[in-house]
């Protein structure tokens, strides 16, 4: 096969299919028939002598020769779309495109159901998948097109084909069980390092800012466990003299039967900063820039209440 033989639509194919991982979901996309994408597929694999896609299970999983195609294929096809774009309006009322946002289950548990609410509101026909994408895993979550775009507190290495939006900076608290000795008493830094820690780590390994602080002051806390994430933590602590930290945004969620109070840590411990990654092609993209507007406003609605609430409880 020659370029000049070459159907484009079998580009739009392959990004798909890369974003989608099955037939059948391609299929639905592109409004076209299951056979009709294996007979693309097929050609694909005739132009670039390459398989592609394997299949494990129900995925079609992408060989090493796609990963490396995907970059070039997927930023030509978002210049073609930008220059046709730049003579059109997006309008997010009309528009049935599908959106995936890759959020830490901390950023879910803020987020989600403002932004559930607002992209219904401003785009009832489209659809959004919120996508788990933790800190040690988002960079290859963007670059295979799995989401449109992350939201992360993670220190993310800077990468050329990534752009960043900075939202802002979330204060890391401390958190205990509401009738634990410590929440009576106050937290001190030698009951904080007299206590069992709880470190909440995606890979349960990573250490957090509290052990950078600690070891600059050569100190050091006594990790017990480590859990893999913030939703649970009000039946861990439960019961508990634990100590754990979390990201401020945790305020937005608790009350009283969460039986979760939250103490400023007894020492000086960095901000986590929250950013919003996507690729570096799509941050001119109309749909692109709706999309990051409403998380940044969001972002920005939620941080004024939280400001709030740390006021009222003098944190």
């Amino acid at each position: 096969m020659q370029f000049d033989d070459l159907d484009l639509n079998l580009l739009r194919v392959f990004d798909i299919m890369m974003r989608e991982r099955s037939v059948t979901r391609t299929a639905e996309r592109l409004g076209r028939t299951q056979s009709a994408i294996s007979h693309s597929l097929g050609r694909l694999r005739m132009l670039f002598r390459d398989d592609l896609f394997t299949r494990d299970g129900s995925v079609m999983c992408p060989t090493p020769r796609a990963v490396e195609l995907l970059s070039e294929i997927s930023g030509a096809l978002s210049t073609i779309r930008s220059s046709i774009d730049r003579h059109q309006i997006f309008d997010p009322a009309s528009t049935r495109r599908n959106f995936r946002v890759g959020l830490t289950d901390y950023h879910a548990m803020v987020f989600v159901p403002e932004l559930l609410r607002e992209f219904a509101r401003q785009a009832p026909h489209a659809t959004l998948n919120i996508i788990p994408a933790n800190g040690i895993e988002i960079l290859n979550a963007i670059h295979l097109r799995q989401v449109d775009c992350a939201l992360t507190g993670a220190s993310i290495r800077d990468d050329p084909r990534v752009a960043r939006i900075e939202l802002g900076q979330d204060r890391l608290l401390c958190a205990v069980w509401s009738g634990s000795a410590i929440a009576k008493q106050g937290l001190t830094l030698d009951a904080y390092l007299a206590a069992s820690h709880l470190q909440i780590s995606a890979d349960g390994v990573s250490s957090g800012l509290a052990d950078i602080a600690l070891k600059a002051a050569g100190l050091r806390r006594n990790i017990v466990a480590t859990i893999s994430n913030y939703l649970i933590l009000p039946w861990v602590l439960r019961g508990t003299e634990f100590i754990t930290h979390c990201g401020d945004g945790i305020l937005h969620i608790l009350d009283d039967t969460s039986e979760v109070k939250v103490m400023a840590p007894p020492l000086r411990i960095e901000n986590v900063s929250t950013s919003l990654l996507l690729q570096h092609h799509m941050a001119t993209d109309p749909a692109m820039i709706w999309l990051t507007q409403v998380i940044s406003q969001i972002y920005d609605g939620s941080q004024r209440t939280k400001v709030e609430i740390m006021k009222a409880q003098v944190l």
